[in-house]
């Protein structure tokens, strides 16, 4: 804890320690930095500020240059010395904080000076909007709406794509699409129906995550509240990074990121700093069976159902086909989900399957001729 006593803003935001707290409010961090406050009160203001910055230029999904940096930084400087004024200097050497629109004004002061869009929305409690920092470069032709009833809303982007925003959502996009990429920020939940477009990728901002794709259909559940962000894929194939990844990515490293196809989905925990990826507890047909119209198996071969439901789910299925070569099965599964169809095969010829994240292994003794 000691460390901290000698920090500057510039040391807070790039501690990972620190930076853990600030987005995911874990009880274990949130005891230390309140013990750590409680001890060094002096230092309320140097965390306030770098708290609030952090914030801020998380939520711009931006990446500054080296130059911004050293502006950023002499900015950081200049607005969090001390105040000339003898009054300030008593109430700093008393412990006591700024007021904390003193430090939201620092921060974007900030951002301006990086030449960087921010708004900030304060209600009375003083708190910025959950889309707060978040932007399209050109300003000009951005849109952002809010779904405040309690359906789900329904919006059509200049390029086709389809977008149903659930309530307490929000959203923030150019219109038209400029540029080289379709970038849209989330905040809270959507259901995404993308227009395919090879030369120029769709990409969301969400929460702690950017999901890329060229053209599909899937959710993110990123609302902010402690919960950790979530994607999920109905169709296509979709890249989930970490917004740091991602920047990693975009400056030419290796791609470090989970690969989605239908019926997966994956969250993210900012704790540990790691993914978390399985099948969609109920995944939707992706294609309609051809061989066998509406799951109706008349005495088909156990390798030939596991298949069809591969293809039509979207799902990967393992098991021995040699030792499933000899099982039959007759049975109408039209009307049941997935996993149901697959308790129903499985019981019927003595096997079991389990779920390791994305792969469904099937495995039993077989069946005597």
């Amino acid at each position: 804890m000691e460390k901290y006593s000698f920090f500057t803003v510039e040391e807070f935001v790039r501690d990972d320690y620190f930076r853990s707290w600030v987005l995911s409010e874990h009880p274990e961090t949130e005891h230390f930095w309140r013990d750590f406050q409680n001890r060094h009160p002096e230092r309320k203001a140097i965390l306030l500020a770098a708290r609030t910055l952090f914030l801020s230029l998380h939520e711009t999904q931006s990446i500054p240059t080296d130059e911004q940096g050293r502006r950023m930084w002499a900015v950081i400087n200049e607005a969090t010395a001390p105040d000339p004024d003898t009054e300030q200097r008593e109430e700093m050497a008393a412990g006591r904080v700024r007021p904390f629109w003193r430090w939201l004004s620092v921060a974007a002061v900030v951002l301006a000076a990086l030449g960087l869009g921010w708004f900030v929305v304060l209600n009375n409690s003083e708190k910025p909007a959950s889309l707060a920092g978040q932007f399209v470069e050109k300003t000009l032709s951005a849109i952002e709406k809010r779904n405040t009833t309690t359906r789900p809303q329904h919006i059509h982007l200049s390029d086709g794509s389809r977008i149903i925003l659930y309530p307490g959502s929000q959203i923030r996009y150019a219109n038209p699409f400029e540029g080289k990429t379709r970038e849209v920020f989330l905040s809270g939940k959507g259901y995404f129906e993308v227009t395919k477009d090879e030369i120029k990728p769709f990409i969301v901002y969400a929460n702690q995550l950017v999901t890329k794709v060229v053209g599909t259909s899937f959710i993110i559940d990123a609302f902010a509240e402690g919960k950790s962000p979530r994607v999920e894929v109905h169709t296509g194939k979709v890249k989930v990074f970490t917004l740091e990844k991602f920047r990693d990515a975009q400056q030419g490293r290796p791609e470090e990121m989970v690969l989605l196809t239908a019926s997966q989905q994956t969250s993210y925990n900012a704790t540990k700093k790691s993914f978390a990826t399985s099948p969609i507890p109920k995944p939707n047909k992706t294609n309609a069976p051809q061989i066998h119209p509406d799951f109706n198996f008349q005495n088909a071969a156990v390798a030939d159902v596991l298949r069809t439901l591969e293809e039509s789910y979207g799902v990967t299925i393992e098991y021995n086909q040699q030792t499933l070569k000899n099982c039959n099965i007759t049975a109408p599964l039209n009307e049941e989900p997935l996993f149901r169809k697959l308790d129903i095969v499985c019981k019927t010829i003595g096997a079991t399957y389990e779920v390791f994240e994305t792969r469904i292994v099937v495995s039993g003794p077989g069946c005597d001729l």
